[in-house]
């Protein structure tokens, strides 16, 4: 089957840092062209090359499965709280949030050392954005989870995640929509098919509305959950430069007094040292005087 044939290798090739990628990409292309399957080749052939970053996601998401489950499900917490509005839980899961993502972050950046591809800072925090992601967004989830990106990933507020070409291969089909579970296609025996109370209609479109309403809050709580902890970062490095800007003054209030206290002393240690100098002069005229004189005897 292409779909399954073509999981397996983008599996197999987005574990591969990206300097080799283009080239195990088209070598996996022709062994499938070989093969006789073109539609498969076509489909392997057009696959991204991920960024560093990407990159460094899939191999965190397949090197410590179980650090990427336990932040992703971080997320999920975070996502019931906010839909509870519990705000001592969602303080307690925000600092968890910063501890683990922080943790993810190290892990990959040792990751990438170990695989002989050291990450850059840039690199470090494009890493951090798309684990913020899916922190924040149920779909940036499932594609972290893939370990197929091609690209980083930003959580954008109410806009969600763009996902466009962000993976190479969705992880799997969805439900086709409005299919109904199995279970309920069975209809009882002998039950009378009743009509729709006249109010169905006006019921449904209430409910979507609810529904509607209940999923702009949601994603208004995940944005002021992001602003809160982006002024919550920023304020703890104002105080961090605050505090050290307060250590300076203080040194340098120090020096100061030390060089106040030492002036008087300084200032008398320089006129003892210009009389010294204006002595050691007089008697060198002095001394100039009596040599020009025996000169002048002896001549």
């Amino acid at each position: 089957m292409t779909g399954d044939s073509l999981a397996r290798a983008a599996d197999e090739l987005y574990a591969i840092p990206p300097a080799g990628f283009t080239a195990a990409r088209n070598e996996r292309a022709r062994q499938a062209r070989e093969a006789g399957d073109r539609e498969l080749a076509a489909a392997i052939a057009g696959l991204r090359r991920p960024t560093a970053s990407a990159w460094l996601v899939n191999l965190l998401s397949r090197e410590a499965p179980d650090q990427v489950s336990r932040l992703l499900e971080l997320g999920e917490e975070l996502r019931e709280a906010q839909q509870a509005l519990a705000g001592d839980r969602l303080r307690e899961l925000s600092g968890r949030r910063r501890q683990l993502v922080a943790a993810a972050t190290e892990a990959a950046g040792r990751l990438a050392a170990d695989a002989g591809q050291p990450a850059s800072d840039q690199v470090q925090r494009e890493v951090e954005a798309t684990l913020d992601a899916a922190l924040s967004d149920p779909d940036a989830a499932s594609a972290v989870r893939s370990g197929r990106l091609a690209r980083a990933l930003s959580y954008a507020g109410l806009g969600g995640t763009d996902l466009t070409g962000a993976v190479a291969v969705p992880p799997g089909p969805a439900a086709p929509a409005g299919a109904a579970p199995a279970t309920s296609r069975r209809r009882p025996r002998d039950r009378a098919v009743t009509a729709p109370p006249p109010d169905t209609a006006a019921r449904a479109r209430e409910a979507e509305a609810a529904r509607r309403a209940l999923r702009e809050a949601e994603a208004a709580a995940r944005d002021a959950q992001v602003a809160f902890e982006t002024a919550e970062r920023e304020a703890g490095t104002a105080v961090t430069e605050l505090q050290s800007s307060r250590r300076r003054i203080e040194e340098l209030s120090r020096e100061l007094e030390q060089q106040q206290s030492a002036e008087p002393g300084l200032a008398r240690a320089a006129r003892e040292a210009a009389r010294r100098r204006d002595r050691a002069q007089r008697s060198l005229a002095a001394a100039q005087r009596r040599l020009d004189s025996a000169r002048d005897k002896r001549g």
